[in-house]
């Protein structure tokens, strides 16, 4: 294995510093990416009018430009589509994502302004707009959402191969067309469609990791046209390894380490995904598409862990020690899949109509097995500590089991019509409705093995078993209008209509309605052919957590330091009101811009778990309510452009800063704090160097995310929590082998980032508990991938 790294390590550093001097230039090809208005898909910002600007890009610059094609620099054709949108939107098209040879969606947002992720290092998982908790971001999957195995509503995107992906699109501000679940912005995932002429690509793609490998994957694309008939066979296949060491350490009042513990853990992911498409024109008005999905991710986990817990007597002298042994093995499979697609009809030469019927479910299947042993140790409290005669050296171990299951599906009816009733307005009416169910079942059981065996106990937790029924129904209008030749206003009005009910395992049901009218107005004003202005404003909500809405009872002490948890079925949504003002400059013949967006959230009854006495049996209950405002705040900046005023007309920079901040008042000591794991800013820079006539590229990228600090009610305490700084660094290196043969390696996260936290604990009352440290690090992946049109 070393002697694969160092192989690796010498090719990517090679090209990283091959002499600029080799650089040639070539005629730049045309755009083969569509334009966003002829993305025929209603429920995104894609789907929005155009203003009809003059072209800023004529045939003799495009003969003095850089040839673009897989490996090289995608950004001109993103520069001219951002700007032609009437409303603000981040673009990603697929030649970007295999420029970095990244594996899923996860990998490729990181390096987006505003983003970061959720989840251990090296792991991409949860996606966090403007630095929000995960709840705050909204993915949908060709403009819905996808029902996933979360308690916060999220969507893991690691599960999502970037095979399957044609493009990305980030929206700060949603128009009435959008589902209004994104405070912090959404994430549209736009799978790949039927062609209009025959494709055919097969890529190969092999990785290792220091300590694991090698192990890689396929992805397979197919398409066609035959007459009226277009289809695409879309499917990937790959082995994800995601090794991990971990350590923490706590500490009491004096100092003293009481708990120690180590863990390895090895994590290996096999990723199915199949995303077939097919198109069928019926007649000049109508045409018919079956867009099937299917994502499985199949996740072993095993891990070693070992623990050494010590108590103190008051002299400061150890009294007994611990020594305990934990073997996890941990199995999962999460199976998601969609069946449906749309009806498209033109009713007119100025209004169509656009209907859509799916069935989509996902179910999650965890089982999991703790074997424990321990050694435990008793001293006598005189001095040096000898062992206690009167107790003896015990040795209890004990196994633990869970198996646990989740669903989570929906029956989803959309229905859109487009509207040109008069030459300078397209107006969008739609209805959608959505019939959702979920449930989960959690069982676990734990074993005394020694030192004598026992019959298993079984274990079930308050939330460990529930069902909920969620039906939504949403009405929306919105009216694009182009006021003249330099101006766009875009109007709507959304409605949501939602009606849930939530049983505990006693069966006990609760029930709420409620409805939420969502306005949104955005503006575009084209100051110069290359400048453009942006202003817009939206209300957004956050649903609560699917678990939050049981009607569940943990009983405890029912006192201030040990509360009842309970949870709250009558819990309102968080509502947003957001304004955004940007500008964005482009220049050099689309090949190099700029975009500055500054942003203001006003959010109202926010989620926290706070602590009450309950008047009707005097017990304190915590539990999660509305309980205040807050304020989320920032700017963002992002810069691209060749750089031949240098005289390297080759070389592509890119880079982003964000500036993130938000207010909310603690619910417990009143204190104006920040959102959870919001850090106070976050930087990605980078470069692609293009040499033409050796068919090479190759380029880095950097990814700059501060540490942040978090104050959080949790079980009864109050756990204050600092995290340092994260950083990562991404390379590649492609080779154009053939007309039709490429070759690219590439290596993630150089740096081996490593996730570091200092945990206090308090209890209710503000006195200090215990210390914590942390400690997670991620390996350094290398990998080589080769792909073949043909």
């Amino acid at each position: 294995m070393p002697s694969n790294l160092i192989f690796f390590n010498s090719i990517l550093l090679t090209g990283l510093f091959v002499s600029s001097a080799a650089a040639t230039t070539a005629q730049k090809s045309e755009s083969e990416i569509l334009r966003i208005s002829e993305i025929e898909l209603p429920q995104t910002q894609a789907e929005l009018l155009t203003q009809e600007t003059p072209s800023q890009t004529t045939e003799e610059d495009r003969e003095t430009d850089i040839q673009l094609d897989v490996i090289t620099s995608p950004l001109v054709n993103f520069i001219e589509e951002r700007q032609n949108s009437p409303t603000g939107v981040i673009i990603i098209d697929q030649r970007e994502i295999q420029r970095f040879n990244h594996r899923t969606i996860g990998e490729v947002l990181r390096r987006q302004p505003g983003v970061t992720l959720g989840g251990p290092p090296g792991e991409d998982k949860d996606v966090r707009l403007l630095g929000l908790p995960k709840e705050y971001t909204q993915v949908l999957i060709n403009g819905q959402r996808f029902p996933d195995g979360g308690e916060n509503r999220e969507l893991k995107v690691d599960r999502i191969p970037v095979g399957l992906v044609e493009r990305i699109e980030i929206i700060s501000n949603p128009t009435a067309t959008i589902d209004s679940q994104g405070v912090a912005g959404t994430v549209n995932i736009i799978l790949k469609k039927a062609p209009d002429e025959r494709l055919a690509e097969l890529t190969i793609t092999g990785t290792t990791l220091e300590s694991a490998g090698p192990f890689g994957g396929v992805s397979v694309l197919y398409g066609d046209k035959q007459g009226d008939f277009s289809y695409l066979i879309s499917g990937v296949i790959q082995r994800r390894d995601s090794p991990k060491e971990k350590f923490k350490q706590t500490l009491d009042l004096q100092n003293r380490p009481t708990e120690d513990e180590t863990e390895s853990e090895g994590k290996r992911l096999l990723d199915i995904s199949l995303a077939p498409n097919f198109v069928w024109r019926v007649s000049s008005r109508d045409t018919l598409s079956f867009e099937p999905l299917f994502l499985r991710t199949l996740e072993e986990k095993d891990a070693i862990r070992n623990v050494t817990k010590q108590r103190f007597f008051p002299t400061g002298r150890l009294q007994e020690q611990q020594q305990e042994t934990v073997k996890k093995d941990e199995d999962k499979t999460v199976t998601g899949w969609r069946l449906g697609g749309h009806w498209e009809r033109e009713l007119s030469d100025t209004a169509d109509m656009k209907l859509g019927l799916f069935f989509q479910r996902t179910d999650e299947r965890k089982d999991k097995v703790e074997v424990k042993d321990n050694i435990i140790t008793t001293f006598l409290n005189v001095d040096g500590s000898p062992l206690d005669p009167n107790r003896p050296v015990r040795n209890p171990g004990d196994i633990k089991r869970e198996d646990e299951t989740k669903y989570d599906q929906g029956l989803l009816g959309t229905l859109v019509f487009n509207l040109r009733p008069w030459e300078n307005h397209r107006l969008t009416v739609g209805v959608e409705g959505n019939l959702r169910d979920r449930e989960k079942k959690k069982i676990g059981t734990e074993q005394q093995t020694s030192p004598q065996l026992r019959e298993p106990v079984e274990r079930i937790g308050p939330k460990d078993i529930y069902n909920i029924t969620e039906n939504q129904l949403n009405l929306y209008v919105q009216d694009e209008i182009r006021l003249g030749e330099l101006h766009t206003l875009t109007a709507g009005l959304r409605m949501e209509a939602v009606n849930n009910t939530a049983t505990a395992r006693d069966d006990t049901s609760i029930g709420q309605s409620g409805t939420i009218f969502n306005p949104s107005l955005h503006y575009k004003y084209q100051v110069l052919p290359a400048t453009v202005f942006r202003l817009s404003t939206a209300r957004t909500i956050r649903r609560p957590k699917f678990d939050d809405l049981i009607p569940f009872r943990d009983t405890r002490n029912g006192t201030l330091l040990r509360p009842d948890n309970v949870g709250n079925p009558e819990l309102k949504p968080e509502t947003s009101l957001g304004v955004e003002a940007g500008i964005e400059q482009s220049w050099g013949n689309n090949t190099g811009a700029f975009g500055i967006n500054a942003f203001y959230r006003w959010v109202d009854d926010k989620i926290e778990n706070s602590i009450g006495l309950n008047s009707e049996n005097n017990r304190f209950e915590q539990s999660p309510r509305n309980v205040g405002n807050g304020k989320i705040y920032g700017v963002r900046m992002d810069v691209q452009t060749r750089t031949p005023f240098i005289g390297l007309p080759n070389l592509t920079l890119f880079g982003n800063l964000s500036f993130l901040g938000s207010e909310l008042e603690d619910a417990t000591s009143g204190e104006i704090g920040r959102f959870k794991d919001q850090p106070s800013y976050v930087a990605n820079l980078g470069f692609d160097y293009t040499i033409p006539r050796w068919g090479m590229n190759f380029g880095l990228n950097y990814n700059i995310l501060p540490g942040f600090t978090n104050r959080e009610l949790k079980d009864g305490r109050i756990e204050v929590t600092e995290e340092s700084t994260e950083n990562g660094l991404d390379a590649y290196l492609g080779f154009r082998l053939a007309e039709n043969l490429q070759m690219n390696l590439f290596g993630k996260n150089l740096l081996a980032s490593e996730k570091r936290k200092s945990r206090d604990v308090f209890n209710t009352l503000g006195e200090f508990q215990n210390a914590r440290i942390e400690r997670e690090t991620a390996e350094r992946l290398y990998g080589i991938s080769f792909s073949w049109q043909f």
